[in-house]
């Protein structure tokens, strides 16, 4: 994915005119909650053209869901990525065309956020103890070695025969956090394609709107960077939202919580002055991983990218909780009204 394809990819959303809305609800006609990626997925399908029956889409889509995350999945071990973490180090690895060329887009977005998205930090979030379901304060001084190492720039890719492999052994991939990222442009290619003409997925904070909201806008909370509270509301057609904060998965060592977004240069939790970020595009993966560059750069690093690489809009809450808007946000965002 060169910058040109982002910037393509982008355009059709940037131009699109937004306006403020105030729909009646809605009643959607179908709604099902499921359990993907370690996180819940919900599905709500207001309207359809008839082609597939609600039950059916939705039955298609915790398919594709579950075999998707049984090729990412790095506690699997039978995973195309543990596959790669096991074998790249040593000799070439064939890989499914799909998973080849999401890694391949992914080291492309490492590459334009100069590390601040990294999808080589997987040995790292191990020894946070992310993998586990009984972690274990890590070794510091271990840590420390493994930061600043760029392993994105290590992996070596073959177009040609479709492998991949590792120029150094000391680091993993991790696809966590795009993973969800690209499952929801696979969602909205199934939605789409099997007749969904309003609808809307929460896949663990991560939201699809398809089509619009009863002839009106969709309106969508944007996370304060708190367990449950609110910055604002964006009014909006369809579009992908996706949020990185540390609110919801940590892990606690004596009696201090480390969030799960990991800072390659330190090889620690994040420590930016971006309480949360939510960036919205009109493509999963980018929107995903530009997330995840955004709060791990900081707000000025943040904003300087966004002024060189207009390819996404955002809301951003800073540590002192601040709300910043890029400029087409501003414009249909709506500040919650506390008290």
């Amino acid at each position: 994915m060169n910058f040109k394809k982002i910037i393509s990819i982008v355009t059709l959303f940037c131009v699109v005119v937004l306006t403020l809305c105030s729909c009646e609800k809605a009643v959607p006609e179908y709604t099902r909650t499921s359990f993907a990626f370690d996180t819940y997925v919900t599905f709500r399908i207001f309207k359809t053209d008839g082609t597939n029956t609600p039950d059916a889409v939705c039955d298609s889509a915790m398919s594709m869901l579950t075999d998707l995350e049984n090729k990412l999945s790095v506690k699997k071990e039978d995973s195309e990525i543990s596959k790669i973490n096991n074998l790249a180090a040593t000799a070439p690895v064939k890989v499914d065309e799909q998973i080849y060329w999401l890694i391949r887009n992914s080291v492309d977005l490492s590459s334009l956020t100069e590390g601040a998205f990294d999808i080589t930090l997987g040995e790292i979030s191990r020894m946070w103890g992310f993998y586990s379901d009984k972690p274990e304060k890590p070794d510091m001084d271990k840590l420390t070695s493994l930061a600043s190492k760029e392993n994105y720039k290590n992996i070596v890719f073959d177009d040609e025969n479709r492998t991949i492999s590792f120029a150094k052994d000391d680091f993993s991939i991790d696809l966590g956090a795009v993973g969800k990222g690209y499952a929801m442009d696979m969602l909205k290619s199934l939605f789409e394609e099997a007749g969904v003409v309003s609808g809307l997925v929460d896949f663990g904070g991560s939201i699809l709107t398809i089509g619009k909201y009863d002839e009106g806008n969709w309106t969508v909370s944007v996370s304060d960077g708190t367990e449950k509270g609110v910055a604002g509301k964006i009014y909006l057609s369809a579009a992908l939202y996706s949020t990185s904060n540390g609110s919801n998965r940590y892990v606690e060592y004596d009696g201090v919580k480390y969030h799960h977004i990991i800072d390659g240069r330190t090889a620690r939790p994040s420590d930016s002055d971006i309480r949360s970020c939510t960036v919205i595009c009109d493509n999963g993966l980018i929107s995903d991983a530009l997330s995840t560059a955004f709060f791990v750069m900081g707000k000025s690093k943040a904003l300087e990218f966004y002024e060189k690489y207009p390819i996404v809009e955002f809301v951003i809450i800073d540590t002192d909780g601040n709300v910043i808007t890029s400029d087409i946000i501003a414009d249909c965002f709506e500040t919650e009204k506390n008290g």
